[in-house]
């Protein structure tokens, strides 16, 4: 896989429906400086307060987007654990924003507006982006923020991670296959949905490694959660 090549950014963002919308809501600059906040937080990261009005945006946010896919967020079990994914989230996006901070990296007007055109090729043209933004309950200057902010992530990551180490082997296909879509009825060949698999097991060992990195980052950081 080539570094032009797009890659979803899970756990460190929040995808919303087919959009693309990161977890960044609110003001525009990415990192905040340590001031005090009117809204109760929920964690301190290297002393910037991430605020629990920003924590009930993400919430309700994901909220909406577990419950189209099915998903009961009644259930108090699941609601703890999607309520500790998103204080995850935000605080290894505060790290990020940090670090991308630091080394003054920024995307560009033209990147922004290419990859906004291709999002909407993808969900079927102007009306059909306008009826997902609406049910993700998001603006379209919202959306170009979070894709510029979504494609600042992607160059800083892909400038301390290397991606290309992320393959899949002919037998870990052939595995997944087995383990995953083999004698259930209907099911396509192999041969059919090969590429399909290597690109999930790449996608896998991807976050992986975003994972690892960002682990990394939090051991040196000084994080300090609050949330009840």
């Amino acid at each position: 896989m080539t570094k032009e090549k797009i890659f979803q950014i899970v756990g460190i963002v929040v995808v919303v429906g087919v959009v693309g919308g990161l977890a960044f809501f609110g003001a525009n600059k990415w990192h905040k400086q340590p001031v005090a906040e009117k809204s109760p937080s929920v964690a301190t990261v290297n002393g910037v307060v991430l605020t629990q009005a920003d924590f009930d945006t993400q919430l309700a946010t994901t909220l909406t987007t577990l419950k189209s896919q099915g998903v009961n967020t009644e259930d108090p079990t699941k609601l703890a654990e999607v309520k500790a994914q998103v204080l995850n989230d935000m605080i290894s996006n505060e790290l990020v924003a940090e670090e991308i901070a630091k080394e003054g990296i920024k995307t560009t007007d033209s990147d922004v507006e290419t990859q906004y055109q291709t999002i909407l090729t993808q969900v079927g043209g102007a009306d059909q982006l306008k009826t997902q933004l609406a049910s993700a309950n998001m603006t379209d200057t919202q959306l170009r923020t979070n894709i510029s902010k979504q494609l600042t992530i992607k160059a800083y990551l892909l400038k301390h991670i290397d991606m290309n180490t992320a393959t899949a082997s002919p037998t870990e296909i052939s595995k997944f296959y087995d383990d995953n879509v083999k004698g259930q009825k209907g099911a396509p060949t192999l041969k059919d949905i090969t590429d399909q698999i290597k690109q999930q097991i790449i996608n896998t060992k991807q976050q992986l490694l975003i994972n690892t990195f960002i682990a990394s980052l939090r051991e040196k950081a000084k994080v300090e959660t609050t949330l009840k």
